[in-house]
């Protein structure tokens, strides 16, 4: 898997929101750990020690390449949430039921869409944020071990915790509740980046000859 520019911004939010109660920050500070990932993933050989290290070596380049792949679907799945919170902003300036009505069906394919790119996520990344994730243990040295907890993100009451419209935006009330969901699952989704860039970073250090960016 070629490397992907792996850069977080926690508060990246492009909304068009006239409603100064939902605006949200600028941009707030970017984690890059493009470069140490790049030096470590891509290194060919640095001859190890004993056969100790070898191993812990081995296993922090695979819990690595697992949260590459896990940032990579994680901004995926940010960005629909992105598109489904645009339409059902869209849909409360909307007074025809009927043209909320077809702004909720798109809203639903934009939520059904994300359990679709969780499903078809690279294994790596499905174990850290798939339907059945589990926590990745890495041997750092000796008996040491450091775990990266996973975090799921399909859309189901135990990821995003995401709701079908099941009234079809007939209601405000409904859109209102819809934009607090979207709300928490951006955060989820924002978290869970954060979190996992910090494991890179730590792991990154862990590694002979290997520094962060």
């Amino acid at each position: 898997m070629s490397l992907k520019t792996i850069k977080w911004t926690a508060l990246k939010r492009k909304r068009k929101d006239k409603d100064p109660a939902r605006e949200t920050p600028e941009d707030g500070p970017t984690i890059n750990v493009e470069a140490g990932l790049s030096r470590v993933l891509q290194t060919r050989s640095l001859p190890p020690a004993d056969n100790s290290k070898q191993v812990s070596r081995s296993a922090v380049r695979g819990a690595l390449t697992a949260i590459e792949s896990a940032l990579f679907a994680v901004d995926q799945v940010r960005d629909i949430i992105e598109q489904a919170y645009e339409v059902t902003l869209s849909a409360r300036d909307v007074a025809d039921i009927a043209g909320r009505a077809l702004l909720a069906e798109r809203y639903d394919e934009l939520r059904l869409s994300i359990d679709e790119t969780v499903k078809n996520a690279e294994p790596a990344a499905a174990q850290l944020i798939g339907f059945e994730q589990s926590h990745i243990e890495v041997t750092i040295a000796g008996s040491a071990a450091y775990s990266i907890t996973p975090t799921r993100l399909d859309a189901s009451a135990s990821g995003l915790k995401l709701s079908p419209p099941r009234d079809a935006f007939e209601t405000f009330e409904e859109i209102e509740k819809t934009l607090a969901e979207l709300d928490a699952a951006m955060k989820r989704t924002d978290r869970a980046a954060a979190g996992y860039c910090r494991d890179a970073q730590f792991l990154i250090t862990k590694l002979p000859n290997s520094q962060v960016a």
